[in-house]
């Protein structure tokens, strides 16, 4: 599962990211994930993808996850331990896919430490990407 990841999160980031910023901070995420109606969030796993403008593409040795466990239609989640810079958080499931957003609807870049991330995942199929509404 882990390959099939970084293999969404590097397709979906040039249609995913509008923005970014330079790096400072440094810590941690912590937030909710919540599926959509009659999805469990089991299973989910939340990505804090190291963001690297130049190349529009995540360092894997910066970026961490973590999977959610929770049985239920939302979970909540943290993770800690993150270098300092520029990040996008995504939450992936199969059939599912949401991402820390912006007042627009587009995936924003956040710097740690950060709390009060919520993901609102949506229901993809093929290779598509969500749409903001």
């Amino acid at each position: 599962m882990r390959k099939g990841v970084w293999r969404l999160v590097g397709l979906g980031l040039s249609a995913l990211l509008a923005a970014c910023g330079g790096a400072a901070g440094g810590g941690g995420f912590s937030g909710t994930v919540t599926a959509p109606q009659g999805f469990t969030i089991q299973g989910t796993e939340v990505v804090a993808c190291f963001y690297i403008q130049s190349s529009d593409s995540c360092d894997e040795s910066k970026s961490k996850t973590t999977t959610l466990s929770g049985s239920g239609p939302s979970a909540s989640f943290a993770i800690d331990g993150l270098a300092s810079g520029d990040y996008v958080i995504i939450a992936v499931k199969q059939g599912l896919l949401g991402a820390f957003v912006d007042n627009q609807g587009n995936p924003a870049i956040v710097r740690p430490p950060r709390s009060g991330i919520n993901i609102e995942l949506k229901q993809v199929s093929g290779g598509s990407l969500p749409r903001s509404p």
